[in-house]
């Protein structure tokens, strides 16, 4: 019996298979019975010859449990009657296979094993009548292949319809993250660039400084130079003042004048002594603090010019995220 849509009565109609088809296989059902089990054994033989379809049952399913599956399905072949329950659950079928990752080329050849197998039984249950059978069951065969890649190709179709949206929907996140970056990119930019501007204006700053705390130190130098030579006038002029201290004693009352004059000398040339032992101690001290403003002063150069060059790395790769997020957003 056929109850089933206008359409799958066409489908049904174009493939051959009619009322006379199902009543004649109904009729058949107790040779079914006799070559179940033998034609499914033989089928899963087979079928445990391909390692990929192995490694598929294995993951999906247990043998026990597919070998059931088949006998039922066997069986349905001489039931006698197509109804939209039985078009549902071969769709469903083809559902399950695309799920599981079982291809077309697959499932047609496991069909084609199939009658085979159903061949060689039937010739022995039924040698007069197995060629009739199998004309009958070859046509529900087909019309099973129809439905199951049917189901197989709108599922499919499903899974790259749903692609599709993911691939747009993550573009559309890309897209948005690429706006995103461009605008820190485009600050990040002008930031390192005035961080590389400033980094390059103090070292060349710190190199100014370092050459006016030289000069400086050079012209310490110099008035220590000089100091040197005032110590010595002063020491001579100590000397001269000693000496005309003893010629006004050798001269008493008339060097008298003279010997105020010669003591004065010498205490000027003692006071003049005492200062410029204070202004050495204190252009020594003034050395030692310029040389350790000109160390700082270095070191204070060194680390500027690395910033300016970590800096310029840093627009560099900067420069580098802009082409690649230009590339981002080019994509469609």
């Amino acid at each position: 019996m056929i109850q089933v849509t206008e359409s799958r009565k066409k489908q049904l109609d174009y493939t051959g298979i009619t009322e006379a088809d199902l009543t004649y296989l109904s009729e058949q059902k107790e040779y079914f019975e006799a070559i179940t089990d033998i034609v499914v054994d033989h089928l899963y033989d087979h079928i445990y010859e391909q390692p990929e379809l192995v490694a598929i049952i294995t993951k999906n399913s247990t043998i026990d449990r597919l070998k059931k599956t088949q006998r039922w399905y066997f069986m349905t072949m001489v039931d006698g009657h197509i109804d939209m329950d039985f078009i549902e659950k071969r769709l469903a079928i083809g559902k399950v296979h695309s799920r599981i990752g079982l291809t077309t080329n697959w499932y047609l050849g496991t069909y084609m094993t199939y009658l085979d197998i159903s061949i060689q039984c039937l010739k022995k249950v039924a040698p007069e009548q197995w060629m009739t059978i199998m004309l009958s069951l070859a046509k529900l065969f087909n019309f099973d292949s129809q439905l199951v890649l049917e189901s197989y190709e709108q599922d499919e179709k499903k899974k790259v319809q749903e692609l599709f949206e993911e691939r747009q929907d993550t573009l559309i996140k890309v897209n948005k993250a690429v706006q995103e970056l461009i605008t820190l990119m485009v600050e990040l930019s002008g930031s390192s660039q005035s961080i590389t501007d400033t980094a390059v204006n103090t070292a060349d700053l710190q190199d100014q400084a370092y050459d006016k705390v030289n000069l400086l130190r050079s012209k310490i130098s110099e008035i220590t130079v000089v100091g040197d030579l005032l110590q010595e006038v002063s020491d001579q002029t100590h000397l001269l003042g000693l000496n005309a201290a003893i010629e006004a004693a050798h001269a008493k009352e008339f060097g008298r004048g003279f010997g105020v004059v010669a003591d004065e000398i010498r205490k000027l040339a003692s006071h003049s002594k005492n200062s410029l032992k204070e202004i050495k101690v204190t252009l020594n001290e003034i050395s030692n603090v310029l040389q350790e403003v000109m160390k700082d002063s270095e070191r204070t150069t060194l680390l500027a010019r690395a910033q300016a060059a970590s800096s310029q790395e840093l627009t560099a790769f900067v420069n580098m995220i802009e082409s690649v997020t230009e590339q981002l957003e080019n994509i469609k």
